[in-house]
């Protein structure tokens, strides 16, 4: 159509008239709008805010986590190129409630805004000083949560595709009603007096409480900065006597020299790393939230007799 509006007889028309009509066009049709010609930049600060994001975000964003899949969120130690990442973010994600202690200086640092995901959702278990478990991701109904406040900022930072963003949670967190039953599934088929889980940190309260277990005891409490003592191991090793415990876990993200000594003491078997803080490695099967839960099902299940 414009070709045919240019070509008008016994005229000639300059090229700076026909780079100022398309100019003018181009505008009009908004095809230099972030909707046609950009990807969201958004930095998470674990590999698990980031698998949620994909899912929300689909094409329109690239999606990358500071702290690598298999690393710890509790004790990272961030790395110059953090900030700039930050800096260069559209949009910023992290847990909050005290997950990741290094993360407020390096935003702070970087002049940028993020989006604490958990701090506006309810919590329920405390430790003995009131802080909140963090880790309120390890049940689908809650990571549903998160998912509803990963659409709300990228909505807010892309307008344009906000009815994606809708529908892309909307999409998941029916994937992530059917993820809730096949757990529970599993989960369910564990004897009564079996039901008791140990484990290295308190990262699983959450979970235990949502499908039927107790959680007998723990090496260290919501934070694997701590150090446990010689008393608090010797106690665990009680526990698991009185309780007869036949297995316990440690987390991919942990040291399991403590566990399998605890293990040892109490004459009981170390079962299949749990993952937790993190996803698993590519081709592990535990490379995405709803593959990581899966595995946890099935490592409890044959560590506890299901």
């Amino acid at each position: 159509m414009l070709i045919h509006a240019l070509a008008i007889p016994g005229r000639r028309v300059s090229a700076a008239i026909v780079a100022g009509m398309l100019a003018a066009v181009t505008a009009a049709c908004g095809a230099t709008s972030r909707a046609d010609t950009e990807r969201l930049d958004v930095v998470t600060s674990m590999s698990v805010l980031a698998d949620f994001a994909e899912n929300v975000a689909g094409e329109h964003a690239d999606v990358t986590s500071l702290v690598p899949v298999g690393g710890d969120p509790h004790v990272y130690e961030p790395v110059p190129s953090d900030s700039r990442r930050i800096t260069d973010a559209d949009v910023v994600l992290h847990n909050g409630l005290g997950l990741e202690p290094w993360f407020a200086s390096l935003v702070s640092g970087s002049g940028r805004e993020a989006v604490a995901v958990a701090d506006a959702l309810p919590t329920g278990a405390v430790d003995g000083d009131g802080k909140p478990d963090p880790h309120l991701w390890m049940v689908p109904p809650r990571a549903a949560a998160y998912v509803e406040v990963i659409a709300d900022a990228l909505a807010a930072a892309d307008p344009d595709h906000a009815d994606d963003y809708a529908r892309n949670a909307g999409t998941y967190r029916a994937e992530l009603d059917d993820l809730d039953a096949e757990v529970a599934a599993t989960l369910a088929t564990i004897p009564p007096q079996n039901r008791t889980l140990v484990t290295s940190h308190d990262a699983y309260s959450y979970f235990a409480d949502h499908y039927g277990l107790e959680v007998v005891g723990t090496v260290v409490g919501f934070t694997t900065e701590e150090e446990p003592s010689a008393g608090t191991v010797s106690r665990l090793v009680d526990q698991i006597r009185v309780h007869s415990v036949p297995t316990i876990f440690v987390e991919t993200t942990v040291n399991p020299d403590v566990i399998e000594r605890i293990a040892r003491d109490a004459g009981v078997a170390v079962g299949r790393p749990l993952y937790g803080d993190s996803l698993g490695e590519e081709g592990s099967g535990a490379d995405t939230y709803a593959g990581m839960l899966r595995a946890n099902a099935q490592a409890l299940a044959e560590g506890l007799g299901g």
